[in-house]
C-alpha cells in the first residue's frame, strides 16, 4: 500500500477502567474462547486462572486532517496492530489470498465473538465494529475499494477530491452496516476480476447479507423516529452500494423491499421541504439513490403497457407511487439543491431527470388507473417535446472535457425513445421516431473515446439504443462499447448484453415482412411465471 494511503496506522491506548461501554474481550480470552470480564488494564478472570493477561485491542479513530493528497481536509481513518490478534495470514500471504484459491480455514468469514448479553445493540454494533476493522482482509478490501473502485464511481476533473472517499469511508468505520456493505462489494468486485469464486460467491455473498441484517435494524429505528444524521444517510448509501453490488453480480436487483424503507423516510422526514444546501452529503447520495431508482424502474412501466391490469399486483408498489420512486417534490429538491457531482455520477443532465421523472408519474398513473388515456398521450407527448427541445448550456458542463455535451445527447434521446416506447409499445422498431433516436445516441456514442471514462456513464443509452439497433452493424458497435466499458471498470454488461440478444434472435426469426415489435422486457420475465425481475440497467 502507498504511502499516505488509507490505512497508515498508529496504536491508540484506551486504558480508562471508568468506560461506560464495554470493549471487546482480552487477548487472552479469546485465544482460549472464554468469557472475558473486560476489567482494565488487565482481566481479573486472566488473573485468577495464573494466566498472562495479553490487554486489549486497540481501537479505530480518526485523528487530526490530511493537509495534501486526496485526503485534503479530512480526517485520516487510523489504528495499531501492536496488540491485534492475527485471525489472518500476515500481510504478503493475505494478499496472495486474495489473489488465489483459499485454503480451507479461510473459506468462511471468521464468526464475530459472542458478546455479554447485557449489551445494548449499539454497543454490540461498536464491539463487533472493533473487531472487523483489526482483521488483516479488511484492510485490504478497504485499500481496493478505496484505490480501484471509487475512482469508476464518478467521472472528476483532475485534482477534484472524490465525494465516495470523503463521504463513504469515514462513515465505514462508524457504522458497521456500512461497513459491511463496502466489503461485500469489494470482494465481489475482486473475485470477479480476479475470477475467484470464493471472494465472489462467499464471501461477498456473506457480508451482504450482515449489511443487510443491519440496514433492517436501522430501517425499524428509523421509521420510529430514532435517526441521527449520519444513521439517515448511512441508509442511502448502504442501498445504493447492495444495489450496485447487484449490478456486479447480475444485473438483477434484490433490494426493493430496502428502497422501499429508505423513501417512507424521506417522507417521514419531510426531507422535501427541509433539505438544504448545507445537507452536501445527504443531497448526494439522495441524487445517486433517485436516479439509479428512476433508471431502474424504466422496464417495470414498459411492462406495465403490455399486461392486462389484473396483473398488476405481479410488481411490487407500482399501485403506490411512493413505493416505485421518488415523489416529484423530493426529486425536484434534490434536482435544484445538488451541483455537478449529480452529472459527473450518473451522467444524465438534471433538467433531463426532472422530465424523465415527470414521464414516469404519468405512466405511473395511468397504468393504475388514475389517468385517462387521453390525458396521458397529451402529457406524454409534452413531454417528448420537453425532450426534443432542451440543449446543454454550457455553464451545465461538469468540467471542460468536450465529450460532455456528447454524454448528454445519448441520455436525452435514450429518453425520448423511452417515451416513445410507453405511448406506443407496439410500434415497429423500423418507424423513423424510434431510428432517428437510435441514430442520434450512436452517433454521439462515437464522439466518446474508448480511452475516455465517460464512456463509463452511458450504460443506459447504450442498451436503449441496442434495443431497437436493427443493422448488424450498428449491433456490433453497441457490443463494442459495452467492451470499452468492461475495460474501464472491470465489470461486465453480461445481463444487459443477454437481453439485447434475446430481443435480436427473437427478430431474427420473424417472418420476412413481420415489423411487429419484439419488446425487450418480454426476456425480464422470471422464467415459467409472469413475475418480473428488476433490472439494474446503469
Amino acid at each position: 500500500m502507498p504511502p499516505g494511503g488509507l490505512l497508515n496506522m498508529h496504536r491508540v491506548h484506551r486504558e480508562d477502567a471508568a468506560l461506560t461501554i464495554p470493549g471487546p474481550a482480552c487477548i487472552t480470552c479469546r485465544e482460549k474462547c472464554r468469557k472475558c470480564d473486560r476489567t482494565k488494564p488487565v482481566c481479573q478472570r486472566c488473573i485468577t486462572k495464573g494466566l498472562e493477561c495479553k490487554g486489549y485491542p486497540d481501537k479505530f479513530r480518526f485523528t487530526g486532517l490530511a493537509t495534501r493528497g486526496k485526503w485534503k481536509n479530512r480526517a485520516i481513518p487510523t489504528v495499531s496492530r501492536d496488540h491485534a490478534v492475527r485471525t489472518q495470514p500476515g500481510p504478503g500471504t493475505d494478499q496472495q489470498h486474495l489473489s488465489a484459491s483459499p485454503s480451507c480455514e479461510d473459506r468462511s468469514i471468521e464468526p464475530l465473538p459472542i458478546h455479554d448479553r447485557l449489551f445494548s445493540q449499539s454497543e454490540g454494533r461498536a464491539v463487533q465494529l472493533d473487531d472487523l476493522l483489526l482483521l488483516e482482509r479488511t484492510e485490504l478490501l478497504l485499500a481496493h475499494y478505496d484505490q480501484v473502485i471509487c475512482p469508476h464511481q464518478i467521472a472528476l476533473p483532475a485534482g477534484a477530491d472524490n465525494p465516495y472517499q470523503v463521504y463513504i469511508l469515514p462513515l465505514a468505520y462508524e457504522q458497521i452496516g456500512l461497513l459491511y456493505a463496502v466489503l461485500g462489494l469489494t470482494a465481489c468486485h475482486m473475485g470477479i476480476e480476479k475470477q475467484d469464486a470464493y471472494l465472489r460467491e462467499t464471501l461477498a455473498v456473506e457480508y451482504r447479507v450482515r449489511a443487510i441484517r443491519c440496514l433492517g435494524e436501522t430501517l425499524r429505528n428509523g421509521i420510529s423516529g430514532e435517526l441521527d444524521e449520519n444513521e439517515r444517510d448511512g441508509i442511502f448509501v448502504i442501498i445504493q452500494i447492495l444495489l450496485l453490488q447487484d449490478i456486479f453480480e447480475s444485473g438483477i436487483s434484490t433490494h426493493g423491499v430496502h428502497i422501499t424503507g429508505a423513501l417512507s423516510i424521506c417522507n417521514q422526514l419531510r426531507l422535501s421541504d427541509t433539505l438544504s444546501r448545507e445537507n452536501e452529503r445527504t443531497i448526494f447520495f439522495l441524487g445517486n439513490l433517485a436516479w439509479q431508482v428512476l433508471s431502474s424502474h424504466f422496464q417495470f412501466l414498459l411492462f406495465l403497457t403490455h399486461m392486462h391490469p389484473i396483473r398488476l399486483d405481479i410488481i411490487r408498489s407500482l399501485a403506490d407511487p411512493q413505493r416505485l420512486c421518488f415523489s416529484p417534490e423530493l426529486r425536484a429538491a434534490v434536482s435544484t439543491l445538488s451541483d455537478l457531482k449529480f452529472e459527473r455520477v450518473n451522467g444524465c443532465p438534471r433538467e433531463i431527470f426532472l422530465i424523465i421523472g415527470n414521464v414516469m408519474e404519468h405512466a405511473k398513473a395511468h397504468a393504475t388507473g388514475k389517468m385517462e388515456t387521453a390525458e396521458y398521450e397529451r402529457l406524454l407527448n409534452a413531454c417528448r417535446y420537453e425532450l426534443y427541445s432542451w440543449s446543454l448550456k454550457p455553464d451545465r458542463y461538469p468540467n471542460d472535457d468536450p465529450r460532455w455535451p456528447a454524454v448528454a445527447e445519448t441520455f436525452r434521446h435514450a429518453c425520448i425513445l423511452h417515451t416513445s416506447r410507453l405511448l406506443d409499445m407496439t410500434q415497429s422498431a423500423e418507424a423513423p421516431i424510434i431510428q432517428n433516436s437510435v441514430t442520434a445516441i450512436l452517433d454521439s456514442l462515437a464522439e466518446i473515446p474508448a480511452d475516455c471514462r465517460l464512456i463509463e456513464l452511458v450504460v443506459m443509452p447504450i442498451f436503449m439504443a441496442g434495443a431497437d439497433a436493427l443493422s448488424p452493424y450498428a449491433r456490433h458497435y453497441v457490443l463494442l462499447r459495452f467492451d470499452h466499458i468492461k475495460s474501464h471498470g472491470g465489470v461486465t454488461s453480461e445481463m444487459s448484453v443477454s437481453l439485447l440478444k434475446s430481443v435480436w434472435d427473437a427478430r431474427g426469426r420473424q417472418a420476412k415482412h413481420d415489423s411487429s415489435n419484439i419488446p425487450w422486457v418480454w426476456f425480464t420475465r422470471h422464467s415459467g411465471s409472469e413475475r418480473q425481475h428488476d433490472y439494474l440497467i446503469i
